[in-house]
């Protein structure tokens, strides 16, 4: 296991989850320049090379706009959309669990990401990455206030936490709207699977924590952790409701799905995703057998079109052969 590597029991239920620090170093503007952004990036990485412990594990590079590369570290849930677009700096840990974006809305960004239901442990990590940062570069901070960031909504804790959520029989039955009530009662926003403004495919949801203010962020992530729970108790009656409901054809469903995994020529990325989407139920229901789901999970992250060059139809069939080959061992039971 790599030093940054977290693991917190992958269910297929909740896939991974993350955590996100804005923070902003004192004495800079809020609006930086370009040369400010390259300077903030050298500090950073320098401070961190400084640990002979981690600085080893860690890589920076400039993120040109619009570039492939950039798409693919979007798909690769590395940078935002919005560093993509515009350009900035990525620091980066070699497996990928702990990066930060300088350059985006606030001075930096640091994020770490683990597999399965562990934002507690990633929020752990996140701390200690940033002490090491705030050792040389103070933070923005305000006694009353907290930590002073660009956007209002992250004032305080600068904690932005979420979870990713397979909740495909909870979409099925219509039962979202409840679900999204639910957890904005908590305190909670449930997105799609590239966060605001994306769709879910194949029932793939973000939730995470719209409270900065007023609470720790050990107090926002355990309130996380709760509600997260509660949504994923919902989904597994749900798939039991569906089960007793009609049996055969949900197995049809699924077996359909394997067998166009394991056959098809040419796949587009919307159909493969829902395609694994139902067999991870059929994973999950035991109505399949023979490769493991979270590998399968993490299948779906690399074959999204900037992972595979192309154009639209080659990529179409780069997926294919991908998904033919993993999915060889899944065994109808």
């Amino acid at each position: 296991m790599s030093m940054f590597e977290i693991h917190g029991g992958f269910t297929g239920l909740a896939a991974s989850s993350r955590v996100r620090l804005a923070r902003n170093i004192k004495g800079y503007p809020f609006r930086l320049t370009e040369q400010q952004h390259s300077e903030i990036a050298d500090k950073i990485f320098a401070a961190l090379k400084e640990n002979p412990t981690i600085g080893p594990e860690f890589d920076k590079k400039q993120i040109i706009p619009r570039s492939t590369e950039a798409s693919q570290l979007v798909e690769e849930h590395l940078i935002s959309p919005e560093l993509a677009q515009n350009g900035g700096w990525l620091i980066v840990s070699k497996d990928g669990g702990v990066s930060i974006m300088v350059g985006e809305e606030d001075h930096l960004r640091l994020q770490v990401i683990g597999t399965g239901l562990c934002p507690k442990e990633c929020l752990e990590t996140a701390n200690r990455v940033a002490s090491l940062i705030e050792a040389a570069l103070p933070f923005a901070y305000d006694e009353r206030l907290g930590y002073l960031t660009a956007c209002p909504t992250n004032i305080g804790t600068g904690l932005r936490a979420s979870i990713m959520l397979h909740l495909p029989m909870l979409t099925a039955t219509e039962q979202m709207d409840r679900i999204i009530g639910y957890a904005g009662s908590r305190g909670c926003a449930v997105r799609g699977t590239y966060g605001e403004g994306s769709q879910a495919v194949g029932g793939f949801y973000q939730v995470s924590n719209q409270v900065t203010l007023g609470a720790s962020a050990a107090e926002l992530t355990d309130k996380l952790v709760e509600t997260a729970t509660t949504i994923i108790d919902a989904e597994k009656k749900a798939r039991e409701q569906v089960r007793s409901q009609n049996e055969p054809a949900l197995r049809d469903r699924i077996y359909r799905a394997a067998g166009t995994l394991r056959s098809a020529y040419l796949i587009d990325t919307n159909e493969a995703v829902q395609c694994i989407s139902n067999v991870l139920i059929g994973l999950q229901m035991g109505f399949l057998s023979g490769m493991d789901a979270q590998k399968l999970y993490a299948l779906e992250e690399h074959i999204r079109p900037a992972m595979l060059n192309g154009a639209p139809q080659d990529r179409d069939k780069k997926r294919a052969e991908i998904l033919r080959e993993a999915t060889k061992p899944i065994q109808f039971n």
